[in-house]
């Protein structure tokens, strides 16, 4: 907002709160009327129930408090968005609104009704539970092309004597809105992962895979994912349709598609590509492409000396071909044929288990894309973001702080199995968080 426009509200401002104390008698206003300028929510009803502790012209800010509810509200215009990590000109207004439930942090442009992103936090001793949405922007240097839902669980610890936040796991659903056409449908993209980048506690296994689900098909992705008893790393990207633009946009950080020049054969239908390093420094690569035949590579080897020189020595090479089993892109009756044949030449190894997770993930998110054909019913997860995506956060705020044990318990325990931390925990049971239902 230009510097005039600042002006203007400063003094549109100090005009309403002086008309609402009585100190100015060339017109009425109410409290509300004074809370609008900060989209700070008073209830018409009940306005003898908030009072303003404190109200500046200059920058301009305010204090309300809601006497009856126990939530206090602040409110500054400013120039800094701290949750979108950019600093600028005062375009912004940032409110942030406590209680003894959660703690609820808005940004909105100056002027402007809806939140930029919205971030509701709830407390259990030392860990938070995080709601964030930001709707589409421009704010920064990324652009925000779609609506995003994010669900976080930090823990709160000491590092240097100061208290940090450590991100434990975060769970990410974007819908990318459709304008190009009028087909009913929109792609979509999630992620999920362990840990974020600040490293200030080691603790299990990482993972950081991610899914897109576009009207072409579904890309299954792995930036990096470790298992410190199993291997050292495992990356990967999965495409039940090569026909889609910018392929290597959708590629995982540590993969290059320069380095797969049959993605960009038009014979191409499908492609699922793996590279790990087992603990044993063996290096393992999965290449398996779909066109008139189904063509599976797979190549182990490891690096070693000879003669004050290294070179990879091949441990095992298998290169062969499957008959399609129906025309098209890949499908899950495919993938199981193909992990069929790569059993029977790796056995029942560490390799083959998790090249079988992997594969049957992607079969699974196949099979998973015909829901917008209703024929496939996704399994529900009570704490997905898609299901809070299109929900008001007070209905968040309502059905968190309902079943707040179930909840920490629920995000804990999802953590700690992407985690490995607890192995023989069985999976969580979701049946206590019923009320959270996806809409019809």
């Amino acid at each position: 907002m230009e510097s005039y426009g600042i002006e203007k509200l400063k003094s549109a401002i100090k005009i309403t709160y002086k008309r609402y104390t009585g100190e100015r008698t060339d017109g009425k206003a109410t409290l509300k009327d004074v809370a609008k300028f900060f989209n700070i929510p008073v209830d018409r009803k009940r306005t003898e129930d908030y009072i303003i502790s404190k109200i500046d012209y200059d920058t301009p800010s305010i204090e309300i408090k809601d006497q009856k509810n126990n939530i206090s509200y602040a409110a500054t215009y400013t120039g800094r968005a701290e949750l979108l990590d950019f600093y600028g000109p005062t375009q912004f207004n940032s409110v942030i609104s406590t209680s003894p439930i959660r703690t609820e942090e808005n940004l909105y442009y100056i002027g402007n009704d809806t939140p930029i992103i919205t971030k509701m936090t709830f407390t259990d001793g030392e860990y938070d539970l995080v709601f964030e949405r930001e709707m589409p922007n421009s704010v920064g240097f990324v652009i925000q092309d779609g609506i995003e839902m994010s669900i976080k669980y930090i823990q709160n610890i000491t590092h240097n004597d100061k208290v940090a936040k450590k991100q434990l796991f975060r769970k990410i659903y974007k819908i990318y809105e459709n304008k190009s056409n009028n087909e009913n449908f929109n792609s979509s993209f999630e992620r999920f992962y362990t840990f974020g980048t600040q490293h200030r506690i080691k603790w299990g296994n990482s993972q950081d895979k991610y899914i897109y689900l576009t009207k072409t098909g579904v890309v299954y992705g792995i930036n990096e994912s470790e298992q410190k008893e199993i291997y050292n790393y495992l990356r990967g990207i999965c495409f039940e349709n090569t026909d889609i633009p910018s392929i290597k946009s959708y590629f995982p950080l540590n993969l290059d598609s320069k380095d797969y020049p049959l993605l960009n054969d038009s014979k191409i239908k499908s492609a699922m590509i793996l590279k790990m390093r087992t603990k044993d420094s063996v290096n393992h690569s999965l290449k398996i492409y779909k066109s008139d035949v189904i063509s599976v590579m797979y190549l182990s080897n490891k690096l070693e000396k000879f003669n004050e020189d290294y070179h990879y020595k091949t441990i095992a090479q298998e290169e062969y071909g499957l008959p399609n089993l129906s025309d098209g892109t890949i499908t899950s009756e495919e993938i199981q044929h193909i992990l069929s044949s790569l059993q029977k030449r790796l056995g029942n190894s560490i390799v083959f288990n998790v090249i079988k997770n992997e594969l049957n993930t992607f079969g699974t998110k196949i099979d998973v894309i015909d829901i917008r054909k209703e024929t496939v019913q996704e399994e529900p997860d009570p704490i997905s973001p898609k299901l809070f995506i299109d929900k008001p956060f007070d209905e968040i705020c309502s059905l968190v702080s309902e079943k707040k044990d179930d909840y920490f318990k629920l995000i804990k325990e999802q953590f700690e199995t992407a985690a490995g931390i607890n192995k023989t925990k069985e999976k969580a049971p979701t049946k206590v968080l019923k009320s959270n239902n996806p809409k019809k």
